[in-house]
């Protein structure tokens, strides 16, 4: 019989079926040209995966920290938006103030100055303590206007003591809730008890503190107390040279020997171990306390939370016998360091900016009025100091954020230049296994067309 025999009708139905399955599989190739991964795992190209893998890494992990610059630029916004609410905040009190240093102004006048004067006060305080998701927009420590403040005066056995019995210097005003007393002391051979009141807040007490020899000698010893609101109050000890014999009442200058004499004493007066005190080291067994911060209790020493309620500070002795002390407040770095990007090329740490404290002012009276205009004006010229270093820490963001674009762009043209081909070469495919396909099916048609003109002959 004349005929496309059933071998034929087979080869041709295989060659039609491989030319749909290869049109179906450069449709998806096609559709997947976009994706660089898919299409290197189709050619097995184990080393571009893994490159366009790592580079994808890369990629989602600058979009990340591009996102938490973002972040960062509006923190640094609530800030100068902060910063420029306390500016008029300071302006309308500085008027205030100017207008109660007129001393014949009438009660009544005063009292409804001090009202309006007293409200922004508080309102200033209040900004010290804004947060842009939980962390704080302000740093006391990192304000521009700063006073050393010194407790030198009434720390002196031949001073009158207080109701309490106790010698005693302040309260000052150190115009912050946190910060750092430096406190020297001597006793002598017999005890002497040295303690910081923040307010009405103990934060720091000796107890009985014996230093060695004279009071009069070169034999004091140093506490570094640094204290924060809502943080433990820490502590240095820093053990000092006696210089011998020699005494600050004749005059004497010191002169360091190299010998620490008083190590019997600080050593079980701090809970540390006692050892031999004729030995030149500082500390016992090799250990150097050198800058260690001590905090709560250690042996008879012991410091407390401060409350952050006042920022006057207070020094007292209790004891009888002759003694020497002196202390200074000092200012504790500022610690609102704000680290965006992890730990990598690409970090930016943000300065902290600080608004001053005003707890203490007031125009009550002319001369206060006379201060706190005075205190203010220090403060208005401050915000611009704070101002510049939110200009410097945006400009740095904005630096950063110009380097992670372009990296990302390198990243992704780095990606598209392994599958630049794709798209024309699957086209150009798809294009080859369609005119197969479209082949073979007009083999088939034109087999079976044949067919059926050879029977309708024969019938």
């Amino acid at each position: 019989m004349i005929g496309i025999d059933s071998g034929g009708l087979s080869k041709i139905s295989v060659n039609m079926h491989r030319s749909s399955k290869g049109v179906q599989n450069s449709v998806g190739r096609l559709l997947n040209s976009g994706n660089p991964l898919e299409n290197l795992s189709e050619k097995g190209d184990a080393g571009g995966i893994s490159m366009v893998s790592r580079l994808n890494a890369e990629n989602r992990s600058k979009s990340n920290l591009a996102s938490s610059m973002q972040n960062a630029v509006s923190y640094i916004q609530m800030q100068e938006a902060g910063l420029k609410k306390a500016h008029q905040i300071y302006e309308r009190m500085s008027e205030l103030a100017s207008f109660a240093m007129d001393p014949i102004i009438s009660h009544e006048d005063r009292a409804t100055l001090s009202i309006e004067f007293e409200n922004l006060r508080q309102d200033s305080i209040a900004l010290n303590n804004d947060t842009f998701q939980g962390k704080f927009l302000y740093d006391d420590m990192a304000a521009s206007v700063k006073e050393q403040v010194t407790f030198n005066e009434g720390l002196k056995e031949s001073n009158p003591r207080n109701s309490d019995g106790l010698f005693q210097a302040g309260p000052k005003d150190v115009h912050f809730t946190s910060g750092k007393i430096v406190l020297n002391v001597n006793s002598g051979g017999a005890e002497n008890r040295y303690m910081i009141k923040q307010g009405d807040t103990m934060i720091f007490d000796t107890g009985d503190w014996a230093t060695e020899g004279s009071g009069y000698q070169y034999d004091f010893d140093q506490f570094i107390v640094e204290f924060s609101p809502g943080k433990n109050t820490t502590y240095q000890f820093v053990p000092t040279d006696d210089a011998g014999s020699e005494n600050t009442k004749s005059g004497a200058i010191k002169s360091p020997n190299g010998l620490y004499d008083n190590k019997n004493d600080y050593l079980p007066q701090l809970g540390l171990q006692h050892t031999d005190g004729t030995e030149s080291t500082k500390w016992n067994d090799g250990t150097n306390y050198d800058g260690y911060k001590f905090s709560g209790v250690n042996g008879i020493v012991r410091s407390y939370q401060a409350t952050g309620e006042s920022t006057e500070i207070t020094i007292l002795v209790e004891g009888t016998t002759l003694y020497q002390a002196n202390g200074y407040y000092e200012f504790a770095d500022p610690s609102n360091y704000q680290n965006i990007g992890g730990n990598n090329k690409n970090v930016v740490s943000l300065k902290p900016v600080g608004l001053g404290l005003l707890q203490n002012y007031s125009i009550a009276t002319a001369d206060d009025a006379k201060n706190a205009l005075s205190g203010l004006s220090k403060e208005i010229e401050g915000i611009a100091n704070q101002t510049a270093t939110l200009g410097a820490n945006m400009a740095q963001l904005e630096i950063v954020e110009e380097r992670l674009g372009n990296q990302v762009y390198l990243s992704e043209a780095g990606i598209s230049r392994l599958t630049n081909d794709v798209l024309a070469d699957e086209s150009t495919e798809l294009v080859k296994q369609q005119i197969r396909l479209q082949s073979s099916q007009a083999l088939m048609a034109q087999a079976f067309s044949l067919s059926e003109n050879i029977l309708n002959t024969l019938l």
